[in-house]
C-alpha cells in the first residue's frame, strides 16, 4: 500500500507539470514562473490538464487520509486503492484525448472513483 501511495504522489506531481509541458511552445517559460504571468496562450490540452489536475486534487484530499489510516490500522484497502488509481489514470487519458466532449462519459469514469473512496472509508469504519 505504501508503494501505491508513493505512485499516487508521483502521479500528482506529474500533473503539476502537464500544463507547462503541453504549452511551453506557445507560452514563454517565464510566464509560468510569476504569479500574474500571461497564460492566455495555453493550448486546449493544457486547459484540459488544469481541469484534470483540479479534479485529482479534490479526490486526493480524501484518498490520502483514507490510505494513511488504512496503513496505520492494518486494514487491507490495497485492491480498492489500485482500482481508484486506475480510474484516475483513465480519467487523465480521457482528458488527454478530449473524450469528455461527449455527454455522460466523464461521470462514467468519475463516479466509480468516488464510490471506491467511499468503500475504502467504510472498510476503515467497520
Amino acid at each position: 500500500m505504501v508503494d501505491l501511495l508513493i505512485c499516487v504522489v508521483l502521479f500528482y506531481t506529474a500533473h503539476l507539470f502537464f500544463v507547462l509541458t503541453f504549452s511551453i511552445h506557445k507560452v514563454p517559460f517565464v510566464q509560468f514562473t510569476i504569479s500574474d504571468g500571461d497564460l492566455s496562450g495555453l493550448t486546449d490540452l493544457s486547459k484540459r490538464m488544469i481541469v484534470a489536475g483540479d479534479n485529482l486534487r479534490q479526490s486526493l484530499f480524501i484518498f490520502l487520509p483514507v490510505s494513511v489510516l488504512s496503513i496505520a490500522q492494518g486494514i487491507d484497502n490495497l485492491f480498492l486503492a489500485q482500482i481508484w488509481f486506475g480510474l484516475r489514470i483513465l480519467y487523465l487519458f480521457g482528458h488527454i484525448i478530449n473524450l469528455y466532449k461527449y455527454p455522460l462519459i466523464r461521470p462514467t469514469i468519475w463516479i466509480p472513483s468516488i464510490v471506491v473512496l467511499v468503500m475504502m472509508a467504510l472498510n476503515i469504519v467497520n
